[in-house]
């Protein structure tokens, strides 16, 4: 094809025909140019199916990761607030605000104001999106952000986290094992029944807890962390239904 253009070209310039050589010779580029412009289009238009096809894959996974990370973050607000009914529950009875609960009950709230609950999120298609650059894949902007700031939006609560954990270790749990017989009181709860022994009787133990005014303070401040980190949680899970709500925007226009 480039050969016989070329001799259309030099048969014009020997019949002396320098007008339409050079009207031929313009014509020709701006062949060439329509030919480029339209090859890259194509090339973009082909590049562009490519990436929706990518980005249609990257919001399936992440739409499966949040909703995970949706189920994670209730139940451990869930378990927060156990301990918060756990302590209202113990502190009730010590004001004689409601009557006297069966030992083994007192105690299996004993043992729920134990917990150190922690929000462990999923994090490796969030983490792999961002690592590797292919954040641009996605279309949706307020996505983009959302995700670009979610780690911070989960260390954050982690240090709410943190320092309920940090108090119960280091104060409450001391406390308790210091001046109460644990191993009666949490007797039939243990995981391992080679500790648990049916003849003991824990009463004795749960009146002393009752009778306990200095174990108060102790109850009173896991519940109010509880409470902050709590709404703290609340407002990591209103991120994550919005996540989970743009993905399924996005998937809606595929």
């Amino acid at each position: 094809m480039i050969k016989f253009f070329r001799k259309i070209r030099q048969n014009l310039l020997l019949e002396g025909k320098t007008g339409e050589y050079l009207k031929y010779a313009i014509g020709e580029i701006v062949l060439v140019v329509i030919g480029i412009l339209i090859a890259l289009q194509i090339n973009d238009w082909n590049e562009n199916r490519i990436n929706r096809s990518k980005e249609q894959q990257i919001l399936l996974q992440l739409k499966n990761e949040y909703k995970e990370n949706l189920t994670e973050i209730d139940n451990k607000i869930l378990m927060r607030n156990n301990m918060i009914n756990a302590s209202y529950r113990i502190l009730s009875i010590k004001e004689e605000l409601i009557e006297n609960l069966p030992a083994d009950t007192i105690a299996l709230d004993l043992l729920t104001l134990n917990n150190t609950p922690t929000f462990d999120p999923v994090t490796g298609t969030t983490n792999e999106v961002l690592s590797s650059g292919k954040l641009y894949i996605l279309t949706n902007d307020t996505l983009k952000s959302m995700l670009t700031n979610w780690s911070g939006q989960v260390n954050r609560l982690t240090e709410y986290e943190q320092d309920l954990r940090n108090y119960s270790i280091n104060h409450f749990f001391p406390y308790i094992t210091n001046n109460h017989n644990v191993k009666l009181l949490f007797n039939g709860l243990w995981q391992s029944d080679k500790f648990n022994f049916k003849h003991k009787d824990k009463s004795i133990v749960v009146k002393e807890i009752i009778d306990d005014d200095d174990i108060d303070d102790y109850f009173l401040t896991i519940s109010e962390q509880c409470v902050i980190t709590n709404n703290e949680a609340s407002i990591v899970r209103r991120n994550i239904e919005s996540i989970l709500n743009l993905i399924d925007d996005e998937l809606d226009k595929k």
